[in-house]
């Protein structure tokens, strides 16, 4: 490759932080950065130019971010120019930020949970032997607004949501299926995990009733459905068939739910007919908390969470494009499950695990069970 000329160009997660290079099927190249030690001198970045950028970065007043991420698509390498190359950096970061939602635990303390603005990425221009100068281009109604600072007078500070701790986590094969789909299957599961990701920011920006709006919007994107719950429930049950879905056990929640809708044939159906409810309060302002849900929002929330990402990989797998793994198979035989208990009514404090927890431990046994039976 040639030297490229003009301004230079670096692209990286400054939240999360990498052990070792890591390439990603293709398309994704990833860099560890470590404070005047990694990744080293590049073709076309060198160390002090890359330490200059992240200078203005830190976890908290006066400490800066020792650890981050560096991200390479394709032809293009950090130092290069970053023409026509914004577009696959962006989807880099989609499909990156959603294969660790996908991978995260929930109600297990600090291990294994991540949000998805742990992986903002940021496109920076700069000028070599001069990177501690930069503009960013900050979004208005009326357009835009572009600033100059210097490293030295401004930092962007970790937003207090995004664990100082973060480690770069994904689900690597999942992360990769998606860089590579074909144009013709990639246009509405990429809007859907677009509309998903901004549901998990965990940033108290974004409010609740916001968040299950854009979690319904994802739902529709991903089921090439409208906002009826009939259709919601017509696609689900088409997602589920074939599947052995197994019933659940008594629960807390069994009878509110048979309560609530007594025609639903499944809690499963049930709990569609609720969400889509509370969407339709959400968007159109009414009362989200209403004693007629079962749940409330977070609860919704959680569980979409959990149901969203498992419906992808199912889609993928229909399609040929994905391998359905034995605990994905298992968590969604198991969904109903799910619907059974409230997990925000369990004590933390006590010594009896999240029941939704148990769950996830369940999944693992069967899927550990059924590799061994092979």
């Amino acid at each position: 490759m040639n030297q490229p000329v003009g301004v230079s160009a670096a692209a990286f997660f400054p939240w999360v932080s990498l052990i070792e290079p890591l390439r990603i099927g293709q398309s994704i190249r990833l860099l560890p950065y470590r404070t005047g030690k990694l990744p080293g001198p590049l073709p076309f970045a060198d160390q002090d130019d890359i330490d200059r950028i992240f200078s203005a970065y830190s976890n908290r007043r006066n400490i800066g971010v020792a650890g981050a991420t560096l991200l390479e698509v394709d032809e293009w390498n950090t130092g290069m120019e970053d023409i026509n190359i914004r577009k696959r950096l962006l989807r880099a970061r989609a499909v990156i930020g959603f294969a660790a939602l996908a991978k995260r635990r929930l109600f297990e303390g600090h291990f294994g949970y991540c949000c998805y603005d742990a992986y903002s990425l940021v496109v920076q221009r700069f000028r070599r032997g001069a990177a501690g100068d930069f503009a960013f281009t900050t979004r208005r109604r009326d357009g835009g607004l572009m600033s100059y600072w210097g490293a030295d007078d401004f930092a962007f500070q970790r937003p207090v949501h995004v664990d100082s701790r973060a480690q770069f986590d994904v689900d690597l094969d999942l992360a990769r299926c998606l860089m590579d789909l074909p144009r013709d299957a990639s246009s509405e599961i990429l809007e859907a995990i677009s509309e998903f990701n901004s549901a998990n920011t965990d940033s108290a920006d974004i409010l609740e009733h916001v968040e299950l709006v854009m979690t319904k919007s994802a739902f529709e994107w991903l089921l090439g459905i409208s906002e009826k719950s009939t259709e919601f429930v017509r696609s689900l049950e088409e997602s589920f068939r074939g599947l052995n879905h197994e019933i659940p056990k008594d629960g807390p929640l069994r009878s509110a739910w048979e309560v609530r809708f007594p025609k639903a044939r499944t809690a499963l159906e049930a709990w569609a007919r609720e969400f889509c409810d509370l969407r339709g309060a959400s968007a159109h302002g009414k009362n989200r908390r209403a004693p007629r849900f079962v749940w409330r929002p977070r609860a919704h929330l959680a569980f979409a969470s959990i149901l969203f990402p498992l419906l992808v990989k199912k889609r993928l797998a229909d399609a040929g494009h994905w391998r359905l793994a034995e605990i994905d198979a298992q968590k969604l035989r198991q969904i109903e499950s799910y619907l059974m208990d409230d997990p925000f009514l369990h004590d933390p404090a006590s010594r009896d695990s999240n029941p939704w927890s148990e769950l996830d431990s369940l999944a693992l046994t069967v899927a550990i069970a059924a590799k061994w039976k092979k």
